[in-house]
């Protein structure tokens, strides 16, 4: 079984949730699937954005109504017995229902929801939220269909809103490649670039679409395309990205390449389906405008200098820390950046791979075919290399093989999502790994956020307020500065962003307090004994420099 296993491991459901192995390991020791098709299904699925259960309906690989009994036996969810009265519930709106196939009946005084797909984890979750008094029973298509549009009265009018003919895929299609639709999405994503956004929002409500661009980490909104365009206009991002224009019950991910105002630009496609269509995210990954260099990052000085000394050690680990967005892998990117000399073997596992960089070895993940970031890592430790880029750790068996490579002799780089340097720490012991090898292998961690820069053209001098004086101990006759707003900013006040950070070295006593003391708080208290430079400390430099505000600082670091 273990031959398979990596193959489903890391297969994703629609909702973007990892499908648990059990699910196919349990269809296979009850005898409902051959362990000898497994492979077959673990192709299949990473060419598909189906479920897993309707996947295997559809090819014939497993009937309905074993299907359903597999599914009441492991979710423990009793089968709809088709008793009871349908109702509308008033915490669940009508489109709600429709669109995630939801009966709610009542017998007696007690209310069942009868539900079409227990796979979709986010579903349930919000259905023990809403009504914790609920019960969630199973009930497959043909028997749930007829009573769910009588009571939503819709017939074929939700058919019609999930699911294109194909005249209408064809229809779509036409659409997508005519002039005005192709002008369109060229001007938002050219228009998104020349503002310099980092993501691109297309978001359908009842009777209008909204467009906003996320600039300096803050949205704005813009003239939005006309709500009659709107398919069309989704249609053709998708063909772009080389997604299905057929498919908008489930979401979907893609990647576009091209060229706007002159330079080459990868964008990140991901659509997402809402009571009123797909929603659309484009994550712009403009790599003419990131120079990979550690002094141009922004970071201060003395994280620069401490993160260069440590690019240079021969082994360990080395972790950047922050949420999403917030310039972990441009700082990787930038330090793998100033080692590459032709004397070390460099090798990255990416997921996706963000910038391409001359003169070391990427390699993408694609976990639908089953090359994780634990496989290849396994994989890529035979290929005797010097330095390791792992893009995010994000689970116990990445962490444990990012750990044993660290004690091998090989520098290992990689993200993480903590609040904190510290945070990171208590993060590693929390997916499993032993203190003692997370002490040994761990030599430094950045955190870091950014914040908006003031404009340099219209920021007006102050001086803080009392509560400020007081809350962060600046000097009483400490110069700060105001965002104003003028032409250049677009009447923000801000432009462009800068990263805030901390930078924690190991020391031996640190390790030392992870073997014997690693709670959350003890390691704060002891990191901040050491002279320890935090990030809001750091932003407040920041402010004192003229660079940013202090609601800034407040906003993104506390």
């Amino acid at each position: 079984m273990g031959n398979w296993v990596a193959l489903v491991t890391t297969q994703k459901s629609a909702t973007g949730i990892d499908l648990s192995v059990d699910l196919l390991t349990s269809l296979v020791e009850r005898g409902l699937i051959e362990a000898e098709r497994v492979e077959q299904i673990a192709t299949l699925k990473s060419g598909s954005s189906q479920r897993l259960g309707k996947l295997l309906v559809d090819t014939g690989l497993l009937n309905m109504d074993a299907l359903y009994r597999f599914y009441s036996d492991y979710y423990e969810f009793a089968l709809w017995d088709g008793e009871g009265e349908p109702t509308l519930d008033e915490r669940l709106p009508e489109s709600f229902l429709s669109y995630n196939r939801i009966l709610p009946v009542r017998r007696e005084e007690q209310l069942t929801l009868a539900i079409e797909d227990p796979e979709d984890d986010g579903l349930l979750d919000m259905l023990r939220r809403l009504l914790p008094d609920a019960r969630i029973e199973l009930a497959p298509p043909q028997k749930l269909s007829q009573p769910l549009n009588a009571l939503l009265g819709a017939g074929d009018q939700e058919s019609n809103r999930n699911e294109l003919s194909v005249d209408d895929i064809s229809h779509l299609k036409d659409l997508a490649l005519e002039a005005p639709i192709i002008r369109q999405v060229n001007d938002l994503i050219g228009e998104g670039v020349d503002m310099g956004a980092s993501d691109i929002h297309l978001e359908p409500a009842k009777s209008r679409i909204d467009l906003r661009y996320r600039i300096d980490g803050v949205l704005i909104t813009r003239a939005a395309p006309s709500l009659e365009n709107y398919p069309a206009i989704v249609s053709r991002i998708k063909i772009l990205a080389s997604l299905d224009i057929a498919e908008r019950r489930l979401p979907q991910d893609g990647r576009i390449r091209l060229r706007t105002g002159g330079r080459e630009v990868d964008i990140r496609v991901s659509t997402l389906p809402t009571n009123h269509g797909e929603d659309v995210v484009m994550r712009i990954l403009d790599q003419k405008s990131q120079a990979l260099s550690l002094d141009a990052t922004g970071l201060s000085e003395r994280i620069v200098d401490t993160y260069r000394e440590n690019l240079s050690r021969s082994s360990g680990l080395i972790l950047v820390t922050g949420p999403t967005g917030s310039g972990k892998s441009t700082t990787l990117y930038s330090g793998l950046n100033a080692i590459i000399d032709g004397t070390r073997k460099i090798i990255t596992v990416e997921d996706p791979v963000e910038y391409e960089i001359s003169g070391i070895t990427q390699i993408q993940v694609n976990e639908g075919a089953g090359l994780t970031f634990a496989g290849v890592l396994r994989s890529i430790l035979r290929h005797d290399p010097d330095v390791i880029f792992i893009g995010e750790i994000r689970d116990r068996e990445t962490a444990e093989i990012a750990v044993q490579a660290s004690l091998t002799g090989h520098l290992v780089l990689s993200t993480i999502h903590t609040n904190s340097a510290t945070g990171a720490i208590g993060r590693f012991l929390d997916m499993g790994v032993a203190d003692y090898l997370l002490a040994s292998s761990l030599i430094a961690v950045s955190a870091q956020r950014l914040v908006r820069k003031l404009c340099e053209h219209c920021k007006v001098p102050g001086v803080p307020d009392l509560g400020a004086v007081e809350r962060f101990g600046l000097p009483p006759d400490a110069l700060v500065f105001h965002p104003k707003g003028c032409q250049k900013c677009s009447r923000t006040g801000y432009r462009g962003r800068l990263p805030i950070g901390e930078m924690l070295e190991l020391t031996p006593e640190f390790r030392h307090q992870i073997l014997h003391n690693p709670a959350a708080d003890n390691l704060d208290q002891f990191a901040h004994g050491m002279n320890f430079t935090t990030m809001l400390h750091d932003g407040i430099a920041r402010v004192l420099q003229g660079e940013t505000t202090l609601e800034e600082i407040v906003r993104v670091a506390g």
